[in-house]
């Protein structure tokens, strides 16, 4: 089963073919995703306006029973953390965790993206289902909630890497993104500048900062997995 919805953009395009102007997500009935037509300004329009989306048709619901399917439409986990990789030269993926314990990798299938609309054809893997794990998680969210916070208006990111990855963290609402976060780590760096006579340019504390408390996130996802779940880590495993 899709973490989101995928098709919901087809759905939008027929709802205002008909006159509609919005629709809403209501979750997975069958093999399909479900849609209620709507307005911006509420207003009476009889029984719901469902739409059934999948890969292979996007349509109007004219079954004459819309709650049936409304009530029986299964709702997607919320998403707790996800990590989303897309690399040049290697891996592009994204790590789900959903909120019913599953950890999701998504393959992207492709070799070398230019922009995210790109990606097609993902493989979806089952890392593990872990609601031990998702309690960790949220409590590590929770601990360091403020810290994210401050991050958030910041740039994160080391533009000193030419071929590197370009990477988006979310922890639960808070997003976080960048390229090559995780690509080099930055710990020592001021000694580095010392030895080459160079200037900080004034992005690396801020990009260490967040190095070293996603380092606490890393910790607690691989006392439950212990394959390599992120950017840079095979580079740990090397030294």
């Amino acid at each position: 089963m899709k973490t989101k919805p995928e098709f919901r953009v087809y759905a939008l395009r027929l709802a205002k073919k008909e006159g509609f102007e919005t629709t809403h997500f209501c979750g997975i009935y069958k093999d399909f995703e479900v849609y209620t037509a709507g307005h911006k300004v509420p207003c009476v329009i009889g029984l719901p306006q469902v739409i059934l989306a999948n890969e292979k048709t996007v349509k109007f619901d004219n079954s004459g029973d819309p709650f049936k399917i409304l009530d029986a439409c299964k709702k997607l986990p919320k998403v707790v953390f996800e990590y989303d990789c897309i690399c040049f030269f290697g891996s592009s993926y994204k790590l789900i965790l959903l909120e019913d314990g599953r950890l999701i990798r998504e393959d992207y299938n492709i070799s070398m993206p230019i922009i995210k609309n790109c990606l097609t054809d993902d493989f979806e893997d089952l890392v593990i289902n872990s609601p031990d794990l998702v309690k960790a998680i949220k409590q590590l969210i929770n601990e360091n909630k403020e810290e994210l916070k401050s991050l958030l208006s910041k740039y994160i990111g080391n533009p000193g890497v030419c071929d590197g990855a370009s990477e988006t963290f979310r922890f639960g609402r808070m997003k976080i993104e960048g390229s090559n976060i995780l690509t080099v780590s930055m710990e020592g760096h001021e000694e580095n500048l010392k030895r080459y006579n160079a200037v900080e340019m004034g992005w690396e504390k801020d990009l260490l900062q967040f190095q070293r408390l996603f380092k606490k996130f890393q910790n607690k996802f691989h006392a439950y997995v212990e394959e390599s779940l992120f950017n840079g880590e095979h580079k740990e495993e090397e030294e």
